[in-house]
């Protein structure tokens, strides 16, 4: 293999990760493959290496339902009693075929787009979820000096946290792709102060210094994805030296 046919093969992946939401319950993820995707996860890059980050895996069932309650619920909350319908149509006008739109609107409003995260073989669930929590209170690990400061004045550690952690959990999820794997990330069980601090007592994490931001489900899928949403063309959201000023590439690659 070449460094074209490799280069090929690495956009080709990015290209086919797709979110995987029902998945064979009762086919396990063997700690082989866990160790593989973290590792991969670990290779992130980080503000002066500081790797402010951890991984919880959530293989305890009880935990595993209480966090896709906790999900649930808020989606019932956000899409089923806030969003109104119409936005709700709007967002979802790239869906083509209506009833696969309505399914899709159904989905939302009862909370039945996020079963998964319970892990329950009736709702085809995940298996596995890994809980990414990352530092919040200093610039990061690689420096003791600056530790329990808050780092230098004006930075935002959480952010360059966030940051960090959100490339880890990309990795994560392109290394499952590779592995033959499916997953899905999912934020909106942390999405509200009183779901992360029950969270993080259920998980054991040291609320505040350390907080959790997503989430990642792990499984082999029950059905291939060969399909997602349409993707924004490079032109369409790309500017050059000015917002606004529209980037026209003189030359396309071939499809």
């Amino acid at each position: 293999m070449d460094d074209s046919d490799a280069s090929e093969m690495i956009l080709n992946l990015i290209k086919e990760r797709h979110a995987i939401r029902d998945y064979i319950t009762n086919r396990p993820v063997s700690d082989d493959l866990l160790y593989k995707i973290i590792e991969a996860g670990g290779y992130a890059p980080s503000a002066e290496n500081q790797q402010p980050w951890r991984i919880i895996i959530v293989r305890d069932r009880a935990k595993q339902r209480r966090i896709g309650e906790i999900a649930v619920n808020r989606t019932i909350e956000l899409f089923g009693r806030i969003t109104p319908r119409q936005e709700l149509e709007r967002r979802l006008e790239y869906v083509a075929a209506l009833p696969s739109r309505e399914r899709t609107i159904d989905w939302l409003i009862t909370g039945r787009r996020f079963e998964y995260i319970k892990g329950d073989p009736e709702t085809d669930g995940a298996p596995i979820l890994i809980a990414l929590v990352v530092e919040a209170t200093h610039v990061g690990n690689s420096q003791p000096t600056l530790r329990g400061t808050g780092g230098v004045y004006g930075w935002s550690s959480l952010r360059h946290s966030i940051i960090a952690g959100s490339m880890l959990m990309q990795n994560c999820w392109l290394a499952a792709t590779a592995l033959g794997l499916g997953a899905c990330v999912s934020s909106v069980q942390l999405d509200h102060f009183d779901d992360v601090r029950e969270i993080s007592e259920l998980l054991g994490i040291p609320h505040p210094h350390w907080v959790p931001i997503m989430f990642l489900a792990i499984g082999y899928p029950k059905h291939p994805r060969l399909r997602g949403p349409p993707r924004q063309l490079p032109e369409e959201i790309t500017y050059v030296d000015t917002w606004g000023q529209n980037w026209q590439p003189k030359k396309k690659p071939a499809k």
